[in-house]
C-alpha cells in the first residue's frame, strides 16, 4: 500500500492512497467462492455453482462491495500508519474504474484535522478590568423601577409623550398585499423604551392621540428570521385607540411587602435591593472579565476552525435560539460568525488545557452543582443526581474548567482598571453569547 498525504491547508489533509490490484483481486475471487458456497442458482444443486455461473449474477455488485471494503479498511490503515486523526468523515475521490479495471487501485481521501498550534500565547493579555460600586442614588432608581413594575395607566386625552402607554392596531401589507400574520390588535407601546419588536414604530407614535392614524414604511433585513418579510419593504397602517398615562404607586407598606419583606418597613427593601445589585454587579463584572480574556486569547493566537464543527455548532446555536424566541425555521446561516468565534476560542481552551494539564477542582464542581440544587425542593436528591449521572457531571466539569482556565489566564494578564457606575455595568451589551464556548 502506497500512502501519500498533503496538506491543503491547516485544518485540512488530502491523502492519496494506492492498493495493489492482487490485492483487490484475491479479496474479490474470495467473495465469489463464498457466495458459490451459500447460494442456490436455478439448474444447480445448492453451493455447487461454478464461480463463472456466480460471477455472471453477482460480478458487479460483488467488485462494488469490495472495492468500497477495501477503500475503508486501507484509509484506517494509513491513518495509523501516518498517526493522524480525523475529525470529520472523509470524502473519497475514487480514480477511475477500480471495480473493473486491470490497474491498481488509487484513491483520494480529504478529511479535516485538528489544528496544530506551535505555540500558544497566554501571558500579558490585555484586559480592561470595570469597577463599579452600588450607589445609594443607584438603590433609588432601583426602587423607581420596582414602582414602575407596579404602576397604573389612566386614559388621557392629551397627544402621547415619553413614559405614556399607546394601545395600537397595526395591519402590514407588501405590495398592497397582505401576508401571514400581518395584522396586530391591542398591541400596547411603551414610549421611550425602544422595545417594541418592530424598530421605527415606536418614534411615530409620539404625539398622537386616541383615534389618530398613522403610516410608514419598514424595509427588514435580509437575514430576518421571517423569510417571507427578509429583505421586504412593508407599509404599516397604524391605528391609534388609547393613551394613557402612568401612575406611580407611593412607596408604603403594602408596597414593600409585594416584594417578600413580610415587616412592609423600606429600610429592609433597601438592604435586599442592594444585595441582590451587588450579586449582579459581581456576575457582570465576572462575565465581563471572562469575555474580554478569551477575546483577547483568540486574538494573539489566530487558529483556524474546521467548518464541521462550525456547522455544528451554528446547528446548535440556532436551535436554542428557536426555542427561546418561538421562532419556526430559523437559518444556521445567522449564527455561522458566532459559531466560528466560539469554536475558535473552544479549540484554544482545549489546547491549553492539555498543555498545561488543567483538571477541574473537585470542590469548585462541588459548589456549582450544588448552586444548581438550591433552586429545587429537594437540593440533596439533585446533588446525588448530578453525581450518579457521568454526562451531566462532565457538563459541570467543563464549565468549572472553563471557568479557571480564565483564571489562570487572568493571573498572567496585563489588567487596568476602569471605573463604571451599577447600571452602565449591567446594561452594557455582551461581546458573546451566554452559553458556554464550543470546546472542540
Amino acid at each position: 500500500m502506497q500512502v501519500s498525504v498533503e496538506t491543503t491547508s491547516t485544518i485540512e489533509r488530502r491523502m492519496t492512497i494506492g492498493v495493489p490490484r492482487e490485492h483487490v483481486e484475491s479479496k474479490i475471487q474470495s467473495r465469489f467462492k463464498s457466495l458459490a458456497h451459500q447460494t442456490k442458482i436455478n439448474g444447480f444443486r445448492p453451493g455447487k455453482a461454478p464461480l463463472r455461473v456466480i460471477e455472471q449474477k453477482y460480478g458487479q455488485k460483488v467488485r462494488d462491495e469490495i472495492v468500497n471494503e477495501v477503500m475503508h479498511t486501507t484509509f484506517k490503515e494509513a491513518l495509523e500508519q501516518e498517526k493522524i486523526t480525523p475529525i470529520s468523515k472523509a470524502i473519497f475521490d475514487l480514480k477511475g474504474d477500480a471495480a473493473n479495471s486491470n490497474e491498481d487501485l488509487s484513491y483520494t481521501a480529504t478529511f479535516e484535522v485538528y489544528p496544530e498550534i506551535a505555540t500558544l500565547h497566554v501571558d500579558g493579555l490585555v484586559v480592561e478590568k470595570p469597577v463599579a460600586a452600588v450607589s445609594e442614588a443607584d438603590i433609588e432608581k432601583m426602587l423607581l423601577m420596582l414602582r414602575q413594575q407596579r404602576q397604573t395607566f389612566n386614559e388621557v386625552d392629551h397627544p402621547a409623550s415619553d413614559g405614556d402607554r399607546v394601545i395600537i392596531d397595526l395591519v402590514g401589507t407588501i405590495d398592497g398585499q397582505p401576508f401571514k400574520g400581518n395584522e396586530v390588535k391591542q398591541a400596547p407601546v411603551l414610549l421611550g423604551q425602544n422595545k417594541f419588536s418592530l424598530p421605527g414604530i415606536e418614534q411615530e407614535l409620539f404625539g398622537v392621540k386616541k383615534e389618530d392614524e398613522r403610516e410608514l414604511d419598514l424595509t427588514f433585513p435580509k437575514d430576518h428570521s421571517n423569510p417571507e418579510l427578509a429583505g421586504q419593504t412593508v407599509h404599516f397602517v397604524i391605528q391609534v385607540t388609547k393613551v394613557a398615562t402612568p401612575q406611580l404607586p407611593e412607596i408604603d407598606s403594602d408596597f414593600v411587602k409585594e416584594f417578600g419583606v413580610p415587616s412592609g418597613r423600606i429600610e429592609e427593601l433597601r438592604v435586599e435591593a442592594r444585595k441582590n445589585m451587588e450579586l449582579e454587579l459581581k456576575q457582570v463584572v465576572n462575565s465581563k472579565i471572562k469575555q474580554q480574556v478569551l477575546d483577547a486569547l483568540l486574538e494573539v493566537n489566530p487558529v483556524d476552525a474546521p467548518p464541521s464543527f462550525v456547522n455544528d455548532e451554528a446547528q446548535r446555536l440556532a436551535k436554542t435560539r428557536q426555542q427561546e424566541w418561538q421562532v419556526p425555521n430559523l437559518s444556521v446561516d445567522m449564527f455561522i460568525d458566532a459559531a466560528t468565534k466560539r469554536v475558535k476560542i473552544g479549540i484554544l481552551i482545549g489546547e491549553l488545557i492539555k498543555a498545561h494539564q488543567l483538571r477541574p477542582e473537585p470542590n469548585k464542581v462541588r459548589q456549582l452543582i450544588e448552586q444548581i440544587a438550591f433552586t429545587y425542593e429537594e437540593p440533596d436528591v439533585i446533588i446525588r443526581e448530578y453525581y450518579a449521572d457521568e454526562q451531566r457531571l462532565k457538563e459541570v466539569e467543563s464549565v468549572v474548567l472553563e471557568d479557571q482556565v480564565v483564571a489562570w489566564l487572568l493571573e498572567r494578564a496585563a489588567v487596568t482598571e476602569k471605573k463604571i457606575d451599577f447600571y452602565t455595568a449591567v446594561n452594557e451589551p455582551s461581546l458573546m453569547p451566554k452559553e458556554e464556548v464550543a470546546q472542540g
